[in-house]
C-alpha cells in the first residue's frame, strides 16, 4: 500500500462506520424516549400512512363513544320526565276512582277534582319544561334528532322527541249508543301518529239473536293522501279484525256509481265475502266498513284502521248492523285537560281518560328503555372496534423495547469501537514520519 498523508483511506473508512453507529444509537435513544417506532415518515413511510388511517377510525370511534353516551343521558332524562307524568297519572286515576263514589258528597268531588287539575297542570308543565341542552323533547315540537354512532358517515340513530302534553294524552273519542238495540258501545281509543289511526282494541259491542252482524264504519276525507284511484288507496289501510280475519286477507275495495246507505254497504260487504271494504259514491265521500258476522255475539278486539295522511281532527265512528241501523259514536276527542272529577260521569268518564294516558307513557317509556339498551350495545361494540384497530395500529407504530434495547446496546460498543479504531487509523499517518528521519 502507498504510504500517503493527504488521505487516509482508513480513517474516512473508520468515520464512516462511525457515523452510521451514532445514527443507530440515535435512533435506538429515539425510540426508546418516545415509545414510538415511527417517529417521522423517512422511519416507515407506508407503516406511518397505515397507521394514521388507524389514528383517524379510533378518534371517530372514540367520539362515537362519547356522543352514544349523549344519546343515553338524552333517552334518561326524557324517560326519568315521563316517570314524574306516570306518577301523576296514577294518582290522577286514584283520585277518580274515589271520585267515581257516591258516598262523597259534592264538596268531597270538588276537593279531589282540584287535587287532579293541580296535577293535570303539573303534567303540562313538565311536557313544556323539560329539556335537554336546551332542547324542550316532550311538548311534540322535537323532530328526529341523530345520534351519530360511528366513524364515517351515514353512521347515526335516530331519536324522537316524545308529546307528552297534558292535550296530547289520553286521547279517546266519547261513547254514544243510539240505534242499535240491547248493544253496548264502549270507549273507542284513538291514536295520533303523523297518521290518521281509529284503534279498536277498546270497543265491545254485545248483541243478542241468530244474525248479529255487527261492524265498524268510519267516514274520512282522502284529499290530500297523494293516492289516484280507490284501489290505491285501499292499498293504505291496514285493517285487522281478531276474528274472522285475523290475518287480513280479506281486505278489498270496490266502487259505486250512485250513494251507498248503510243496508247496501253491508249486503255489498256480505255478496262480496269481505271483512273490510273501502266504499265511496258520487260526492266523494268515502267510507271504510269493518264487518263480523256471529251468530251470538260480536266483539272486535284488537283490530285496527290506518289511513297515511290522512286527518284525525274529530273522525265520525259508527257501528251499525246488517239492516242499516247505526249507532254513531261521537267523533269529538277527549284528552287529559277534559279531566273533570267533580262529578260521578265526570270521574268515570276520567278512568278511560287516565287509562290511556297511561298506555301512552309506558309506551314512550318503553321505547325510551329500548333505545338505551340500543345504545349500550352500540358502545360496547364501538369500543371493541376501537380496541382492535389500537392493536393493529400498535403493532405498526410502538416500539419494541426488547427489540430496542438490544439494538442500543448493539449501537452503543460499535460507537465505543469505531472511536478506538478512528484513533488508531488516524495515527497510521504518523509512520510515514519514520521515512523522514
Amino acid at each position: 500500500m502507498s504510504q500517503v498523508i493527504n488521505t487516509n483511506i482508513l480513517s474516512l473508512n473508520a468515520q464512516r462506520n462511525l457515523s452510521q453507529s451514532q445514527g443507530a444509537l440515535g435512533q435506538s435513544l429515539e425510540r426508546l424516549s418516545s415509545g414510538l417506532r415511527i417517529n417521522s415518515a423517512k422511519d416507515d413511510a407506508a407503516g406511518l400512512a397505515i397507521s394514521e388511517r388507524f389514528s383517524t377510525q379510533i378518534n371517530g370511534l372514540n367520539q362515537a363513544v362519547r356522543n352514544a353516551n349523549d344519546g343515553i343521558s338524552f333517552s334518561q332524562t326524557a324517560e326519568g320526565a315521563l316517570s314524574t307524568v306516570g306518577d301523576a297519572l296514577q294518582r290522577i286515576r286514584e283520585l277518580s276512582v274515589q271520585a267515581a263514589n257516591d258516598s262523597n258528597s259534592a264538596s268531597d268531588r270538588e276537593a279531589l277534582n282540584n287535587e287532579a287539575q293541580q296535577l293535570v297542570a303539573e303534567i303540562s308543565r313538565v311536557a313544556n319544561e323539560t329539556e335537554f341542552n336546551g332542547d324542550a323533547i316532550l311538548d311534540g315540537a322535537l323532530n328526529d334528532i341523530f345520534f351519530q354512532i360511528g366513524a364515517n358517515q351515514g353512521q347515526n340513530i335516530a331519536v324522537s322527541g316524545a308529546d307528552a302534553r297534558a292535550t296530547e294524552l289520553g286521547r279517546v273519542i266519547a261513547e254514544g249508543s243510539e240505534g242499535l238495540t240491547q248493544t253496548q258501545i264502549n270507549d273507542v281509543g284513538i291514536e295520533e301518529i303523523n297518521n290518521i289511526t281509529i284503534n279498536l282494541e277498546q270497543v265491545g259491542v254485545l248483541g243478542e239473536g241468530e244474525d248479529n252482524d255487527l261492524g265498524v264504519e268510519l267516514e274520512v276525507d282522502l284529499e290530500g293522501m297523494g293516492v289516484n284511484t280507490l284501489e290505491d288507496a285501499v292499498r293504505e289501510i291496514n285493517a285487522a279484525i281478531a276474528s274472522p280475519d285475523p290475518d287480513n286477507e280479506n281486505v278489498g275495495s270496490f266502487v259505486s256509481g250512485e250513494d251507498l246507505d248503510d243496508e247496501e254497504a253491508m249486503a255489498a260487504l256480505r255478496d262480496a265475502g269481505l271483512s273490510a271494504a273501502l266504499v265511496t259514491n258520487d260526492d266523494g265521500e268515502t267510507t271504510i266498513a269493518i264487518r263480523g258476522n256471529f251468530d251470538t255475539e260480536f266483539s272486535v278486539d284488537g283490530g285496527g284502521v290506518t289511513l297515511e295522511g290522512g286527518d284525525t281532527t274529530d273522525p265520525d265512528v259508527t257501528l251499525f248492523d246488517s239492516d242499516g241501523d247505526g249507532a254513531a259514536v261521537d267523533g269529538q276527542t277527549l284528552n287529559l285537560t277534559d279531566v273533570d272529577i267533580a262529578s260521578r260521569s265526570g270521574a268515570t268518564e276520567a278512568l278511560a281518560v287516565v287509562d290511556g294516558a297511561l298506555d301512552q307513557v309506558n309506551s314512550l317509556r318503553a321505547d325510551l328503555g329500548s333505545i338505551q339498551v340500543r345504545f349500550e350495545n352500540t358502545i360496547a361494540n364501538l369500543e371493541i372496534s376501537s380496541e382492535n384497530l389500537d392493536a393493529a395500529r400498535s403493532r405498526i407504530r410502538d416500539a419494541d423495547f426488547a427489540e430496542e434495547t438490544a439494538e442500543l446496546t448493539r449501537a452503543q460498543i460499535l460507537q465505543q469501537a469505531g472511536t478506538s479504531v478512528l484513533s488508531q487509523a488516524n495515527a497510521t499517518s504518523q509512520n510515514v514520519l519514520a521515512l523522514l528521519q
